[in-house]
Parts: C-alpha cells; structure tokens; sequence
C-alpha cells in the first residue's frame, strides 16, 4: 500500500479499531474520517464525530486525523433498498434493507475516494460477532463489497475482519459505549427473531449477492463514471430497474 491518505467509515467502536489497525498495519499518516446517514438514525447523532475525535486523540503524533466529512444521498439509499424490496423478496427470499444498505454506505465513500487520488478506503465489518450473525456482515457479503470497490479503482480495506470482540476492544480502547455513545438504526433487528435467532436460506442469500449486490455495486459506479464524464445526472431507480432487468 503506496497511499499515506486513506478514508475512514466512521460508525462505531469496530471502525475506529479498524483505522487503528490500517494505520498499523499501512503507515497512512492522513485519515480522511467519513460519517454517512441514512435517513433511519436513532439516538446519539453526535457518537460518530466524538468517535472521529477520540481517533485523532489517539493516532496524535502517529497521523493527522482530518475534519470529519459528512455523507448522504437519500434517492440512492431509496432506490437500492425501499423501492425494490417487493421485488427482491420475490425473486431472493431477503426483505432485510440492512444488506444494500451496507453496500450503500461504502458507495457514498467512493467520490471522495476518487477526489483523493483513488485513497484506500477503511471499514470495521466483521466475519462474525463472536458467535452474533449480522446478513449485512458475512464474509460473502465483505468479500463482494471488495469486488465492487475495486471495480471503482479503490482498495476497501477489512483490517479487523478477523478480529474478536476483545480485539477490538484492545484497538479502540475500553468502555466504548460509556466514553463515546451510540448512533443508532430504526430498522435494528429486523432479519433477528424474537428469540434471538437468525435463518436464512444460504442459497438464496447467495444468488442475492450475485444477482442483486454486486451488479448494483458495479451499475452505480458505471453510472457516476459516466456522469462524471459529462453524462446526465444519474436516476437511481432507473438503474435499478436496469439491474433488475438482467
């Protein structure tokens, strides 16, 4: 990794252990931290830019943690994941917005990105939660959001992908919640049953990735390519529609 510049995903405790991890792990010694909305934020909206402050606090004298860069785009998050849902039910088995909306969040990085030199950018997901299963994090779903980043020219870096919950904890420092808070999702929970379990048909959440998650990935990105080489203004829903289409 030539890059000393690279994009954080600033959410919770996992990111900032991941950015601790890259600066380890690559020598950056300037972090773009990124916080991105999705219209369906609860609680603590301040714990992200408290999360980008304790980063800096700590990498002080190691690497410049910059300002932190606020994102949305609530006509990209409809279209991948409200607009489509029937259709994706019907055709996957999977309702749960929580997977696109994943992918959702990496796409938002990619302009700033490619507005610094195509700069890596950092993500906390996890393969598992110490034993948690969470759709929107498996190692299929990372594996795929990878392919999709690269298809952007940028390297989507997983540092703790691997790591356990104690690791994380030794990473971003101890008593998490207390010292920094909370965003939370209105749609926390939703693929979870009551008593705590998760089914799914492997299947099915397979063609769903191949289908559906990578193809939009990619569409997107095509589709902010050419915009940005003068073409028109890009209409999400119609490249939904296209994907959908085959």
């Amino acid at each position: 990794m030539t890059s000393r510049v690279a994009i954080v995903e600033i959410a919770g405790r996992d990111s900032i252990a991941a950015a601790v991890a890259a600066v380890n792990e690559y020598g950056f010694r300037e972090l773009v931290p990124t916080i991105a909305f999705t219209g369906t934020e609860t609680g603590d909206r301040d714990a992200p830019k408290r999360a980008a402050a304790a980063l800096a606090q700590q990498l002080a004298g190691v690497a410049e943690v910059r300002e932190a860069v606020a994102l949305s785009d609530p006509a990209l998050w409809s279209a991948m994941n409200a607009r489509p849902a029937a259709e994706l039910q019907r055709r996957f088995g999977v309702c749960s917005p929580c997977l696109a909306c994943h992918l959702y969040l990496h796409l938002l990085r990619v302009p700033l990105a490619w507005s610094h030199n195509n700069a890596p950018v950092i993500a906390g997901e996890r393969d598992t939660h110490d034993g948690r299963v969470k759709l929107s994090q498996t190692s299929a779903s990372i594996d795929a959001a990878i392919r999709i980043l690269a298809h952007a020219g940028i390297t989507l870096l997983q540092p703790v992908r691997s790591a356990t919950g104690e690791e994380i904890e030794a990473l971003a420092g101890e008593n998490w919640n207390d010292r920094i808070g909370h965003l939370g999702c209105q749609l926390s929970g939703n693929y979870v049953n009551f008593d705590g379990t998760v089914h799914y048909d492997e299947t099915d959440y397979a063609r769903y990735l191949a289908e559906y998650f990578e193809p939009i990935g990619r569409a997107v990105i095509d589709a902010w390519q050419a915009e940005r080489d003068g073409g028109p203004a890009t209409d999400f829903v119609g490249v939904v529609r296209g994907v959908l289409a085959g």
